[in-house]
Formats: structure tokens, C-alpha cells, sequence
């Protein structure tokens, strides 16, 4: 297709405008990697390498206040962004904001898997299917949400977090798990065998 130039009419005679002259009025388009050298108030330029739309304001490019101009969808990290510019990743179904150095997730991600993810960031869930525990990232170490139950007849000893609670099917005894220097099950309620079991008053008691 013929790249054709506006007709206007000079001394009663059309004409096709000249490359290097413009319409009164009327902002001239530019579609490039990076700025336009020269522009008058109006102008529109669209970067070709973010696809952030901007227009001249007299003195400098101002993006507009629209925020369908800072959307990307695709699958892949951007390769490049700007403050407060948005990025949903069709691949995760994460959407990203930029922050001005980086993509930062807008929202927690949560893992299912037996091992613990390999690159989480602060914040995010896993659910971790070895031990059937629910956790937290919290200052780069997984934290348990909350303690978790057990009721068999000897310890548990394997994924263990301090404040999970033991009931011993054997004894009827209500045990905690202790971390730091004791690391350890604590009897809370000591129970009256299989038939008899630990005082819930007792269990609430403690501590």
C-alpha cells in the first residue's frame, strides 16, 4: 500500500503536503524507539519498545491518564516497564506491577508441591503435601499458618512446627510440641488410658 500525504490546496491547486511541513492544528503521530527530536504542543508518540502512548505538552512527553496504556498481557516477562505500569502473565495467572526497578506480584502466590518452592517471594503460601501443612513466607523462612492436629498411638516426629498438638490413642494424653531449647513433646494433660482421655479445662489452661 502507497504511503500517500494529505492533499491541501496552495494557490487554488491541490497538492500533497510536503514530508517536512505540517497542518495547522493538527498533532503529527510518531512511531519509534525513542523520542522525537523536535515536537509542537499536541504531538503524539507512541514507543515502539514499551508501548506507552505520550503526548507533548509544550515542554516535555507526558503519558495520559488511561490505564489501558500500562497493561500487558502476555505469557513471558516484559522486557522492559515503568513505575506503576501493570503486567498479567497469562502463563501463572499473576498480575505483576512495576515498581520501578523490577515486577513485583500484586498478589500471593501459593505452591502445592511436597518441597518447598525454589524462588518465592516474601509473602507467598505453600501447601506442603509431605506433612499436609499449610505455610508462610515471612522474612525468607516458612512459617506454619497455624498447629496441626495428630491422634495416634506414638509421636509424631517428622514436619513438626512448635505449638502442634499430639493426642496419645493409647494414653489419652494431650501432648504440645516445644521448639527452641527443649524441642520436644510436653505433656499437657496426662489422660486416663484409651477410655478416659485429657481434661479439654486442662488443655485450655495450659500455659
Amino acid at each position: 500500500m502507497a504511503d500517500r500525504k494529505p492533499i491541501v490546496y496552495v494557490d487554488g491547486y491541490p497538492q500533497e503536503l510536503a514530508t517536512g511541513d505540517r497542518l495547522a492544528g493538527v498533532g503529527a503521530v510518531t512511531v519509534s524507539a525513542t523520542q522525537p527530536s523536535t515536537a509542537t504542543t499536541g504531538d503524539l508518540w507512541l514507543n515502539s519498545t514499551t508501548e506507552i502512548l505520550s503526548v507533548y505538552d509544550g515542554s516535555a512527553w507526558t503519558e495520559p491518564n488511561e490505564s489501558e496504556s500500562f497493561v500487558k498481557v502476555q505469557g513471558t516477562t516484559p522486557s522492559s516497564g515503568i513505575s506503576g505500569q501493570l503486567w498479567f502473565d497469562t502463563a501463572s495467572n499473576q498480575l505483576y506491577c512495576h515498581d520501578g526497578n523490577g515486577w513485583e506480584t500484586t498478589e500471593a502466590t501459593t505452591y502445592v508441591q511436597a518441597t518447598a518452592p525454589a524462588t518465592p517471594t516474601e509473602g507467598n503460601y505453600w501447601w506442603d503435601t509431605t506433612n499436609s501443612r499449610l505455610k508462610l513466607l515471612l522474612s525468607g523462612t516458612w512459617t506454619a499458618v497455624a498447629p496441626r492436629f495428630s491422634s495416634q498411638a506414638s509421636s509424631p516426629s517428622t514436619g513438626v512446627e512448635a505449638g502442634d498438638w499430639w493426642y496419645n490413642t493409647t494414653s489419652g494424653a494431650f501432648s504440645m510440641y516445644i521448639a527452641g531449647s527443649v524441642n520436644a513433646w510436653t505433656l499437657v494433660s496426662s489422660g486416663g488410658g484409651s477410655s478416659g482421655g485429657g481434661s479439654i479445662r486442662d488443655i485450655l489452661a495450659f500455659g
